[in-house]
């Protein structure tokens, strides 16, 4: 199974454990008892976790896609009217939401066509150097995506409007410490949704995955919207904190109410794809996995696909995928090298390739340096027999204080590093 650190869903999220409540060994403790609930023991001890379509309505995702993409028309067509950068910016808005929402890079590149412009026409627009900041944020310029969002701050934006942005920056940077302060104001409120999630995933990057759990489910209590992204965003995230620490059957289920409220949502449909094939079911895993593909286009599922058929004897079929998986990762990675070489380094290791892999790790590093890049780089070296390099990324991964679940792949490195 492939490793996850980090998800771009809406929010990259990160986590903290209640027995030791610190990040980077010192930030103040989470008030909270997360794990003295019993909930925080099984996924599925309470029938409304995660909560069903069924049970709790939303807009259909049809619907909802469906009223992006005529709002997306709309200003296309207002702009060829009239051209001003205020539409210019919510129409990058728009689609970068849709990106987020349906994988298809092509929004996420004319969302950041659009900010250029936009701001070369009105050099003081706070709103589009804030979700510039945003964009290429998610394309892995976290540098540039700070100068942005200073610029937006200097031109009026709030401080609070910019916090979860440069949050998910410093955690992509490997600035734990970042999170000291934010803690220290946390328990003087009632945290809400999103602010839930995040102290679940900064449980999951302390090895607590029933604290994860309860506080996923404390969130999902507090929603009272028809809005269907954020729920199932919601459940993506339970499911991946399940899949990382290798429940399988019980991570299905969360992909699945995920992909059953909101279908296009393609972090669920290929994390539900996943599932289908560690769990054997390989005609479903085959069927979603083209699904997804269709609507992206992405190369992590042309190569997940090509693992399908290799598992199911397919070695044609497997062979010609892995080549397309190659080709899609290649041109990603001449154009934006950032935001593809961690992933791209993970392929090239499961087909054989360990320098190329190393390589793109060592790569990944110069401009993500969180616990993941360090994980990743020292599985790498290990591959490519660079056993020296290895033990330094297993030290800077140690002095993190983190103990997420992938810190399991180090542990064959103890006797070797001394």
């Amino acid at each position: 199974m492939r490793m996850i650190l980090a998800v771009a869903a809406l929010a990259t999220l990160f986590g903290c454990a209640h027995d030791r409540a610190t990040v980077a060994g010192d930030a103040t403790a989470v008030a909270d008892d997360a794990s003295a609930s019993p909930i925080a023991n099984d996924a599925r001890a309470d029938p409304t976790w995660p909560l069903q379509p069924d049970a709790y309505r939303t807009t259909s995702g049809a619907i909802y896609v469906g009223n992006l993409d005529a709002r997306i028309d709309e200003y296309r067509r207002i702009i060829a009217a009239r051209d001003m950068a205020v539409h210019r910016v919510a129409l990058a808005g728009d689609l970068y939401h849709r990106f987020r929402v349906t994988g298809r890079l092509s929004d996420a590149e004319e969302a950041m066509v659009l900010l250029d412009t936009a701001i070369a026409a009105d050099p003081a627009a706070a709103r589009a150097y804030q979700l510039r900041g945003v964009v290429r944020s998610g394309f892995h310029r976290f540098r540039e995506a700070l100068d942005d969002l200073d610029a937006a701050q200097e031109h009026g934006a709030s401080a609070a409007d910019l916090a979860s942005t440069r949050r998910e920056i410093a955690l992509a940077l490997g600035d734990y410490a970042a999170l000291r302060g934010e803690f220290d104001k946390a328990t003087d409120v009632t945290p809400d949704f999103y602010e839930l999630a995040h102290r679940a995933d900064l449980r999951v990057m302390h090895g607590d995955l029933a604290g994860a759990t309860f506080l996923y489910r404390a969130a999902q209590t507090q929603y009272r919207d028809t809005n269907p992204v954020p729920l199932a965003w919601l459940h993506v995230q339970q499911g991946i904190a399940l899949l990382r620490f290798g429940q399988v059957r019980q991570a299905r289920d969360f992909f699945a109410a995920a992909h059953a409220r909101l279908p296009q949502y393609y972090l669920a449909t290929e994390h539900l794809a996943e599932c289908e094939a560690a769990l054997g079911n390989t005609e479903r895993a085959r069927e979603l996995y083209r699904e997804v593909i269709a609507q992206t286009g992405n190369a992590e599922f042309l190569a997940a696909l090509s693992g399908v058929e290799r598992a199911a004897g397919n070695e044609t079929d497997a062979e010609r995928l892995a080549r397309e998986a190659e080709a899609g990762y290649e041109a990603l990675l001449e154009t934006y090298p950032g935001a593809y070489a961690h992933h791209a380094a993970e392929f090239f290791i499961e087909i054989g390739k360990p320098e190329r892999a190393y390589a793109l790790a060592q790569q990944n590093l110069t401009v993500r340096r969180d616990i993941g890049s360090w994980i990743l780089l020292a599985t790498t070296a290990v591959a490519a027999g660079d056993i020296p390099a290895a033990c330094e990324a297993r030290a800077r991964v140690r002095a993190t204080g983190l103990t997420p679940p992938e810190l399991d792949e180090l542990a064959p490195l103890a006797e070797r590093c001394g």
